[in-house]
């Protein structure tokens, strides 16, 4: 085969110079993952190189806009493919994942800003000339797959039969379109303002991308030019790329069942919509997901594991997770839901409370998996390196009425209390760990939905990409009040197999299905059938002991979880006290009873929560009920001290 620039082209373009690149053997079957990772990230990187422009600002497109508008051609129907193609990206609207090689190419056109087109070799009909139609050949769309007539005086690519590509480089036809199966590929590299130089380096960045996604091929290069304007396939020199493609790919899954889970189930709401996530989760495109995690308390609790189980479905699928450690903004700590301002932690404490975290969350992530780890990272890195202009400049992207349409913040100018500025800054830092790890999707409860949505804020002004947001549904008391660290009321991670149980057992019935949705990888449709038994008469209590051996088995295994039911049944079910229980030790029998629940055990972390446990009737010595938070209690060794589902065998030394 050989391949001709008309010379009466060069007439008007006497620099004209094109590349040609014959590829041979190339396995176009391979996972198109891979390659269209590296896609995504050309995608992304010229996104915020070419942040808040049009394709009228960047100059690199001057030289074929000018040819096309002096060619006569429309630039609202009829713009260079490479140009089309970066419209798209800026808009921003992601390139589809199709086969290796066409990723390959849309990632390099969008790169160097040139045209290029990927024939397969072995659908061309004879020679390949480019230049005017003269032979009044007709061309077939891939839109209507029906011959059109084709001006002859219109610049083609055309073999012997008809027009490969229309307008020079604007549309290629459906004839020699490559496919999984395409095995040799013609590229043709339209160098119209580039040197020869540039034209190689550019072929040799496609072979590099070819072996790296589709393995060891064969592969030919020439350049048309006005000194040179035929070529022929079989004495093109042999190209050899020492150009290395640097990018770290991974295999992604579209498990439906994981999708499923991640999309429904314990989610409030998704934006921009479950719709176009669901397409993006079949993609290809590995996600870059986070969630964030203040270290105000010294632990995890079960609030935390609605979100950190959809983390570990990210992370099953081969998506990057990372879970953030808020060591700068837990300084400040979220005004979300307060009715004044948080007392503000010192790095020290900050420091104290994090050091469990990791190892807390194992429960829940796989952390450390060798195959897909998540990535630990801490928002000081970035936070506390922000000058005072840099804080002005990403403030300015926001507005006091923005601010002010969040509840707790309306709510205190209701009620004249005070809003300091540095709780304005929240939302502000929290949008900016977004832009700072480039994230796909963020996760949250729906309290922290107006955070997250500074977040999807800044990445479209900073990065020009689509952030979504996951904002899952809240554990509640049957009050409807948030469980979590400030409330007091939490599981903790840490707690004991037997506390975890026994806390369980204590929700009210109401709390039981939804603790199946919210705590446990259980099955929506399951779910659905829990709901049928409970509407036919089954005892709550069944459902309720398998919620609570389900959850404790996922935090502390089945061992664990085993032991605990059976303390769970012999003690409170059964009234026996014969199984092994934690003993409470105290140097005299006679203490007053808000000292030894607060002071000498772990019990009830606070006094007034002590008074109010008691006031509830939720203490008890030896089965009898504690109603008096000021009496002093005169203790024996192996009375039976309850507090909630907590249980504890006095030792009076």
């Amino acid at each position: 085969m050989q391949v001709e620039i008309q010379n009466k082209l060069f007439d008007t373009f006497p620099k004209l110079k094109e590349g040609v690149l014959f590829v041979k053997n190339l396995n176009n079957n391979a996972n198109s993952d891979h390659s269209y990772q590296y896609l995504c990230s050309q995608m992304d990187r010229v996104r915020v190189k070419h942040l808040k422009k049009s394709i009228e600002d960047i100059s690199e497109l001057t030289p074929w806009m000018k040819v096309f508008e002096n060619l006569g051609f429309s630039k609202t129907n009829s713009l260079p493919s490479h140009v089309s193609l970066l419209n798209r990206v800026i808009e921003p609207v992601d390139l589809p994942n199709i086969n290796p090689i066409v990723n390959i190419i849309n990632a390099v056109q969008i790169e160097h800003l040139v045209p290029i087109g990927a024939h397969d070799f072995d659908k061309i009909s004879g020679d390949i000339t480019v230049g005017m139609n003269e032979k009044g050949l007709k061309f077939v769309s891939r839109q209507t797959e029906e011959p059109q007539e084709v001006s002859v005086d219109e610049i083609v690519h055309a073999d012997q039969e008809s027009v490969l590509t229309r307008k020079w480089c604007w549309r290629q036809g459906i004839k020699d379109l490559t496919s999984n199966e395409t095995k040799n590929i013609l590229i043709f590299i339209n160098g119209l303002s580039k040197s020869e130089e540039e034209i190689k380096d550019i072929a040799e960045e496609i072979v590099a991308a070819i072996e790296e996604f589709s393995g060891e091929v064969e592969t030919s290069f020439g350049i048309i030019s006005k000194d040179n304007p035929l070529l022929h396939t079989d004495e093109m020199i042999s190209l050899k790329s020492s150009q290395q493609i640097q990018i770290i790919t991974k295999e992604i899954k579209r498990d439906k069942k994981i999708i499923d889970r991640i999309l429904n189930k314990a989610v409030e709401e998704i934006l921009p919509t479950k719709e176009a996530l669901a397409d993006l989760l079949q993609s290809g495109r590995r996600l870059k997901i986070y969630q964030g995690f203040d270290p105000t308390a010294a632990t995890l609790h079960i609030g935390h594991i609605v979100m950190m189980r959809k983390l570990e479905d990210f992370r099953k699928l081969g998506h990057e997770v990372h879970m953030l450690i808020g060591d700068f903004t837990a300084r400040i700590g979220d005004p979300t839901d307060k009715a004044s301002a948080r007392k503000t932690l010192t790095p020290k404490q900050i420091n104290e409370n994090l050091k469990l975290y990791k190892e807390q969350a194992n429960s829940i992530l796989d952390v450390d998996n060798k195959d897909n780890p998540v990535k630990i990272v801490f928002n000081n890195d970035w936070l506390g390196k922000l000058s005072f202009s840099e804080v002005v400049d990403i403030a300015s992207e926001f507005t006091v009425q923005q601010m002010l349409k969040r509840d707790m913040f309306r709510r205190r100018v209701d009620e004249d209390r005070p809003i300091f500025l540095h709780e304005f800054m929240y939302p502000l830092m929290q949008g900016w760990d977004s832009v700072q790890l480039e994230v796909d999707i963020e996760l949250g409860g729906n309290d922290q939905l107006f955070n997250m949505l500074a977040g999807r804020h800044l990445v479209k002004a900073r990065l020009n990409k689509e952030k979504f947001v996951i904002a899952g549904k809240l554990l509640t008391t049957a009050e409807g009040a948030k469980m979590g660290k400030s409330e007091g009321n939490m599981i903790s991670l840490i707690d004991s197999a037997n506390d975890i149980y026994g806390k369980v057992m204590a929700f009210p019935d109401q709390l039981i299905l939804e603790g199946f949705e919210l705590l446990t990888n259980t099955d929506l449709d399951v779910i659905d059938q829990m709901q049928s038994r409970l509407d036919q008469g089954i005892n709550p209590m069944d459902l309720k002991k398998e919620l609570a051996l389900t959850l404790t088995r996922d935090l502390k295994g089945e061992q664990e979880a085993e032991s605990a039911q059976k303390f769970f049944e012999e003690v409170f079910q059964n009234q026996s006290f014969d199984t092994e229980i934690e003993e409470l030790e105290v140097d005299r029998p006679s203490i007053n009873i808000i000292k030894l629940l607060t002071e000498k055990s772990d019990l009830i972390p606070s006094s007034s929560q002590a008074k109010r446990l008691i006031e509830q009737g939720a203490v008890t010595l030896d089965s009898e009920k504690l109603d008096d938070w000021k009496a002093d209690l005169h203790l024996k060794t192996s009375q039976i001290l309850k507090v909630g589902k907590k249980v504890r065998r006095i030792v009076v030394k």
